[in-house]
Protein backbone atom coordinates (compact mmCIF):
# COMPACT_ATOMS: atom_id res chain seq x y z
CA UNK A 1 0.00 0.00 0.00
CA UNK A 2 1.08 3.33 -0.90
CA UNK A 3 -0.43 6.87 -0.30
CA UNK A 4 0.65 9.51 -2.06
CA UNK A 5 0.00 13.66 -3.44
CA UNK A 6 1.03 14.82 -6.68
CA UNK A 7 2.56 14.83 -8.59
CA UNK A 8 3.14 11.21 -8.03
CA UNK A 9 2.12 8.46 -10.30
CA UNK A 10 1.81 4.47 -8.48
CA UNK A 11 2.16 1.73 -10.51
CA UNK A 12 1.57 -2.05 -10.49
CA UNK A 13 0.69 -4.74 -12.43
CA UNK A 14 -2.21 -7.46 -11.80
CA UNK A 15 -3.66 -10.37 -13.01
CA UNK A 16 -6.39 -11.74 -11.04
CA UNK A 17 -5.00 -9.48 -7.99
CA UNK A 18 -6.85 -5.71 -7.91
CA UNK A 19 -5.04 -2.74 -7.58
CA UNK A 20 -7.41 -0.66 -5.59
CA UNK A 21 -6.99 3.09 -5.97
CA UNK A 22 -8.67 5.81 -3.69
CA UNK A 23 -8.91 9.33 -4.20
CA UNK A 24 -9.77 12.23 -2.80
CA UNK A 25 -10.13 15.27 -5.05
CA UNK A 26 -10.73 17.97 -3.29
CA UNK A 27 -7.56 16.58 -0.92
CA UNK A 28 -5.62 15.80 -3.77
CA UNK A 29 -4.34 12.57 -2.42
CA UNK A 30 -4.51 9.04 -3.24
CA UNK A 31 -3.78 5.55 -2.13
CA UNK A 32 -3.03 2.38 -4.01
CA UNK A 33 -2.74 -1.15 -2.15
CA UNK A 34 -2.41 -4.49 -4.25
CA UNK A 35 -4.82 -6.63 -3.18
CA UNK A 36 -3.87 -10.70 -3.91
CA UNK A 37 -6.72 -12.79 -2.20
CA UNK A 38 -9.98 -12.12 -0.78
CA UNK A 39 -9.70 -12.91 2.67
CA UNK A 40 -6.76 -12.86 5.20
CA UNK A 41 -9.23 -16.01 7.43
CA UNK A 42 -7.88 -14.56 10.32
CA UNK A 43 -3.99 -14.45 10.17
CA UNK A 44 -2.75 -12.16 12.51
CA UNK A 45 0.30 -11.49 10.53
CA UNK A 46 0.96 -7.67 10.73
CA UNK A 47 2.71 -7.86 7.12
CA UNK A 48 -0.75 -8.90 5.75
CA UNK A 49 -3.33 -6.60 6.22
CA UNK A 50 -3.02 -5.12 2.41
CA UNK A 51 -2.84 -8.46 0.80
CA UNK A 52 -6.37 -8.99 1.40
CA UNK A 53 -9.43 -7.89 0.53
CA UNK A 54 -11.31 -7.27 3.58
CA UNK A 55 -8.09 -6.11 5.44
CA UNK A 56 -6.66 -3.94 2.84
CA UNK A 57 -10.09 -1.84 1.64
CA UNK A 58 -10.28 -0.35 5.13
CA UNK A 59 -6.84 -0.23 5.86
CA UNK A 60 -6.43 2.33 2.85
CA UNK A 61 -9.17 4.04 3.87
CA UNK A 62 -7.80 4.62 7.61
CA UNK A 63 -4.95 5.73 6.12
CA UNK A 64 -6.51 8.54 4.15
CA UNK A 65 -8.76 9.33 7.07
CA UNK A 66 -5.49 9.86 9.16
CA UNK A 67 -3.99 12.38 6.91
CA UNK A 68 -6.52 14.43 7.14
CA UNK A 69 -9.38 13.33 4.36
CA UNK A 70 -12.70 13.24 5.31
CA UNK A 71 -14.65 9.78 4.32
CA UNK A 72 -17.34 10.69 2.52
CA UNK A 73 -15.02 12.23 -0.21
CA UNK A 74 -13.53 9.54 -1.15
CA UNK A 75 -13.97 7.34 -4.31
CA UNK A 76 -12.37 4.23 -5.51
CA UNK A 77 -11.18 2.96 -8.67
CA UNK A 78 -10.63 -0.95 -9.06
CA UNK A 79 -8.74 -3.11 -11.81
CA UNK A 80 -7.50 -6.59 -12.48
CA UNK A 81 -9.16 -9.92 -11.39
CA UNK A 82 -8.37 -11.29 -14.35
CA UNK A 83 -8.89 -15.52 -14.43
CA UNK A 84 -5.91 -16.29 -15.19
CA UNK A 85 -6.81 -19.73 -15.50
CA UNK A 86 -9.90 -20.13 -17.68
CA UNK A 87 -8.46 -22.79 -19.74
CA UNK A 88 -8.84 -24.99 -17.03
CA UNK A 89 -12.67 -23.76 -16.74
CA UNK A 90 -12.14 -24.37 -12.96
CA UNK A 91 -14.28 -21.95 -10.18
CA UNK A 92 -11.82 -22.62 -7.77
CA UNK A 93 -8.67 -21.48 -9.54
CA UNK A 94 -11.09 -18.04 -10.52
CA UNK A 95 -9.73 -16.36 -7.98
CA UNK A 96 -9.70 -12.95 -9.81
CA UNK A 97 -13.70 -13.06 -9.67
CA UNK A 98 -13.75 -13.74 -5.83
CA UNK A 99 -11.28 -10.75 -5.49
CA UNK A 100 -13.48 -8.36 -7.10
CA UNK A 101 -16.69 -9.67 -4.73
CA UNK A 102 -15.04 -9.03 -1.93
CA UNK A 103 -13.48 -5.47 -2.80
CA UNK A 104 -16.82 -4.34 -3.44
CA UNK A 105 -18.60 -5.95 -0.78
CA UNK A 106 -15.98 -4.07 1.47
CA UNK A 107 -16.27 -0.99 -0.18
CA UNK A 108 -19.68 -1.15 0.29
CA UNK A 109 -19.66 -1.60 3.98
CA UNK A 110 -16.89 1.71 3.73
CA UNK A 111 -19.16 3.71 2.24
CA UNK A 112 -16.55 4.19 -0.27
CA UNK A 113 -18.47 4.75 -3.71
CA UNK A 114 -16.79 3.02 -7.00
CA UNK A 115 -16.45 5.62 -9.23
CA UNK A 116 -14.74 3.29 -12.19
CA UNK A 117 -13.80 -0.28 -12.60
CA UNK A 118 -11.85 -2.57 -15.22
CA UNK A 119 -12.37 -6.02 -13.65
CA UNK A 120 -12.44 -9.59 -15.35
CA UNK A 121 -11.48 -11.01 -18.42
CA UNK A 122 -8.35 -13.38 -18.61
CA UNK A 123 -5.27 -11.27 -19.30
CA UNK A 124 -3.13 -9.30 -16.98
CA UNK A 125 -2.90 -5.46 -16.44
CA UNK A 126 -0.37 -2.38 -15.81
CA UNK A 127 -1.90 0.48 -13.76
CA UNK A 128 -0.80 3.87 -13.62
CA UNK A 129 -2.81 5.88 -10.83
CA UNK A 130 -2.22 9.43 -11.87
CA UNK A 131 -2.25 10.81 -7.97
CA UNK A 132 -2.87 14.16 -9.49
CA UNK A 133 -5.89 14.07 -11.58
CA UNK A 134 -7.25 10.46 -10.01
CA UNK A 135 -7.22 8.75 -13.45
CA UNK A 136 -6.31 5.46 -14.06
CA UNK A 137 -4.18 4.09 -17.18
CA UNK A 138 -4.66 0.42 -17.94
CA UNK A 139 -2.27 -1.42 -20.47
CA UNK A 140 -3.65 -4.69 -20.97
CA UNK A 141 -0.67 -7.37 -21.91
CA UNK A 142 -2.49 -7.42 -25.29
CA UNK A 143 -1.20 -3.70 -25.31
CA UNK A 144 -5.12 -2.42 -25.15
CA UNK A 145 -5.10 0.72 -22.99
CA UNK A 146 -7.85 2.43 -20.61
CA UNK A 147 -8.01 5.53 -19.30
CA UNK A 148 -11.14 5.87 -15.80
Amino acid sequence: MKIAGPPIILITTVGSCIALCMYARRFRIGGMVHIVLPTNNGLKDEDSPFKFADTAVPALASALISRGVRRRSLEAKIAGGANMFAMLDNTVLNIGRKNVAMVKTALAREGIPIVAEDVGGTCGRRIEFDVASGKLKITTIKGEVKIL
